[in-house]
């Protein structure tokens, strides 16, 4: 079994605890949201993160330029120390830390071409998680939502399996009789 770490750092940073295995797709454990930036971040990490025995960390790199950056408030760079801080974590612990950047999100099920905006990207992946059972409302949970979607992200990415199977499952091919 892999118990994996995905975090989505910020001023509010959202993180999903999961395991998988050879013959298990992606379950989500906890999610937590946690705000405060850095400080947040390492009084959460220090408090229960290294008590949690993961095997994996991975966390969405922030891109600072994007059409989205420039409406945000207060320190738009706030994720980047955490970043810092993950390197850090997996380095010490022997972890492997793993990297997406916010474009990886769509490869989640793919954006119909009316979802240009944040928020109607943000509705599709969101609608995708509750329809199986990994959503949780309201915006103080916007990004834990989406460190679980980068964890499972991250293992479509790496054709596991078990959970290509269980979210993505082949379609059943009809025979057509002639």
């Amino acid at each position: 079994m892999t118990r994996a770490l995905w975090v989505d750092p910020g001023l509010m940073t959202g993180i999903a605890l999961s395991y998988y295995d050879a013959t298990t797709p992606y379950q989500l454990l906890q999610r937590w949201q946690i705000g405060r930036g850095i400080h947040g971040w390492i009084d959460w990490k220090l408090n229960v993160g290294i008590h949690l025995g993961i095997d994996e960390l991975g966390y969405e790199k922030f891109i600072l330029g994007q059409e989205e950056d420039a409406q945000l408030s207060g320190d738009p760079l706030a994720g980047v120390p955490i970043e810092g801080s993950i390197h850090e974590w997996g380095i010490v612990a022997g972890i492997p830390v793993m990297i997406q950047d916010r474009t990886h999100k769509g490869s989640l099920i793919g954006y119909p071409t009316p979802a240009r905006s944040k928020a109607e990207r943000q509705r599709v992946r969101f609608d995708w998680l509750e329809e199986h059972g990994l959503f949780e409302a309201g915006t103080g949970n916007d990004d834990s939502n989406d460190a679980i979607t980068h964890g499972i992200v991250n293992l479509k990415i790496r054709h596991h399996v078990p959970t290509m199977r269980h979210f993505w499952p082949p379609r059943r091919r009809l025979d057509v009789v002639a």
